[in-house]
């Protein structure tokens, strides 16, 4: 996938930021050493597993509509971040979450944010939280809050073939 390139699903332009981006990258190492010390059995791995739920929630859940009660966090974040999305669940492994921004104005857009490692799971009230994590990057900057700024980091969405929807030029 090119700059120029945007993956369309169900008429959503999906996008990443690089926080974003490198984590997949890091799940796509992890699955290659363990497809390396195991082919036949890799797919029972746990990044393997991450990587696949994840795949199906940015590329078929959200999509779908990115919209659903079942993404908003509620006040987990705080009452300034109450624009921000994330998926829990759905397939994915426990205390994994995927944050989010969209826009539902034409171009119809999603910004995929971070997803949590396993240093930031959840565990509510430890100071490596994924909701405290994600705050913090948000309060120092580290992590573009508004939708404007969050545009402007973001970088095509590229999962070789795991990205089964429409590339436009």
């Amino acid at each position: 996938m090119t700059e120029s390139t945007v993956h369309i699903e169900n008429g959503w332009a999906l996008y990443a930021h690089p926080f974003f981006v490198l984590r997949l990258e890091e799940l796509t190492v992890e699955i290659e050493r363990a497809a390396a010390s195991d082919p036949a059995g890799f797919h029972h791995h746990p990044a393997y597993k991450l990587f696949d739920a994840v795949t199906c929630n940015i590329l078929r859940n959200v999509p779908a509509d990115p919209a659903h009660p079942c993404y908003r966090q509620g006040k987990t974040l705080g009452r300034d971040f109450l624009h921000w999305f994330r998926v829990k669940k759905q397939g994915m492994l426990p205390r994994y979450r995927l944050f989010f921004q969209f826009r539902s104005d034409a171009p119809k857009t999603i910004i995929y944010a971070w997803l949590n490692d396993e240093r930031t799971l959840r565990k509510a009230g430890d100071k490596n939280d994924v909701y405290a994590v994600f705050t913090a990057m948000l309060k120092s900057g580290k992590m573009p809050n508004s939708f404007a700024e969050l545009n402007a980091a973001r970088e095509g969405l590229n999962l070789g073939s795991a990205a089964s929807g429409t590339e436009i030029e």
